[in-house]
């Protein structure tokens, strides 16, 4: 008898923690449970993933959620129709500053810290006021994507704590990987990553977590499973093998007794590179915040697992829209274009419900907004001009 022929897709991702749901899928050959064969391909920025998606090097890719809205509606590049079928978990960014300009903060506010993390930007607006006053630079401060939630986290972050990042401080990209070196060599102050680069800083004694997104916005979206549009309506069958293999491989990386084994998968050079105990902490949400001090406790601060983690709503996609209008980057009228990118048909036709349910869908419950302004995805335009700092017009 003929084998059976496995399909290849190469699935394009980046050294973060959340890479999880790809590198089990194919460690743990869950891919070849559904007949198809997975080929990560680690990039050196999410700028390459976008581009090498574009140009068909690759068939599907581990992305930012706004990223790849972006693609769809030609923003910052080449137009290309995209479709999301399934997240691949949520949370693990952080705000990171260097120790030295927490320190310069900490002197200039009396010895007296904010320990609010959603409140802590408001430390770093005495250091804007008395740069500007003494004609020194402004804080340099980095995020991963112009259209990623990192960015819109760390403008949102700032801006609750009267700092206007257009004008107040200078925003500049550095892919993830990087983030670690240029915090090291003084090329910007602080940034905003996922893991495991904000626990490497703070293990390396560079900085300190001053915020995470589970304090800021736990319910936003993270990172996604991005296809190019024609790909999947010409692969369907492929599509939902892939939604299904690395559903498997979440409901794995969900497990507690899992996290050790899965830390020293993703350590492997060919994946993060970087000490299994360093991205164990974030694995555990109970991540160092403060070099030398005890881990912290913090309710999801990275998950692959639980209600809602796995699930495209539509409404997700209008969250990252009404971020990108109250920071310039797309007109209005987009909404119908963007809803339609988040298609969670392939979870409902081909997922398994039944049994023990540990991968479960559906939409998490709503918590208060850190900032006050409840978001509404019926009117994102009265949603975000509610905010006294926004750059949309």
């Amino acid at each position: 008898m003929a084998e059976r022929t496995i399909s290849i897709i190469r699935a394009g991702f980046m050294a973060l923690t959340d890479c999880a749901p790809i590198v089990v899928a194919r460690e743990l050959e869950f891919d070849r449970r559904f007949g198809i064969h997975i080929e990560p391909v680690r990039l050196p920025s999410w700028a390459a993933i976008r581009d090498h998606l574009a140009f068909e090097k690759l068939e599907c890719a581990h992305m930012l959620g706004g990223l790849s809205l972006a693609m769809h509606l030609g923003l910052g590049g080449m137009r290309t129709e995209m479709t999301v079928p399934l997240m691949l978990g949520r949370g693990g960014n952080a705000i990171t500053l260097s120790s030295s300009v927490y320190d310069e903060a900490l002197a200039l506010m009396a010895g007296r810290p904010v320990f609010n993390r959603a409140e802590s930007a408001a430390m770093l607006k005495p250091v804007v006021a008395a740069r500007k006053l003494k004609g020194e630079r402004p804080l340099r401060l980095a995020m991963v994507h112009a259209f990623s939630s990192h960015n819109y986290e760390l403008r949102a972050w700032l801006a609750h704590g009267g700092i206007d990042p257009d004008h107040d401080v200078e925003l500049s990209v550095v892919p993830p990987p990087r983030m670690v070196e240029a915090l090291r060599n003084g090329l910007i102050d602080g940034y905003c990553v996922g893991e495991p680069w904000s626990q490497v800083a703070v293990e390396e004694g560079l900085g300190r977590i001053m915020a995470t997104k589970a304090d800021l916005y736990p319910n936003s979206p993270e990172k996604v499973l991005a296809l190019r549009r024609p790909w999947a309506i010409g692969h369907a069958d492929m599509v939902s093998a892939l939604v299904e293999a690395f559903s498997a491989a979440m409901s794995w990386a969900a497990q507690t007794e899992n996290r050790t084994e899965l830390a020293y998968m993703l350590s492997r050079p060919a994946y993060l590179n970087v000490d299994h105990d360093v991205i164990l902490h974030g694995l555990m949400c109970a991540p160092r915040l403060v070099p030398g001090d005890m881990r912290q406790p913090i309710d999801d601060y990275l998950s692959f697992g639980g209600t809602g983690c796995g699930y495209p709503a539509p409404g997700t996609a209008l969250w990252l829209l009404a971020q990108m209008r109250r920071w310039g980057q797309a007109g209005a009228g987009h909404e119908a274009e963007v809803a339609g990118v988040f298609d969670p048909s392939y979870i409902e036709r081909n997922v398994n419900f039944s049994g023990e349910r540990k991968f479960q869908f559906g939409r998490r419950a709503k918590q208060p907004p850190f900032d006050g302004v409840a978001f509404d995805d019926k009117d994102i335009e009265a949603y975000w001009r509610q905010f006294a700092i926004a750059k949309g017009a």
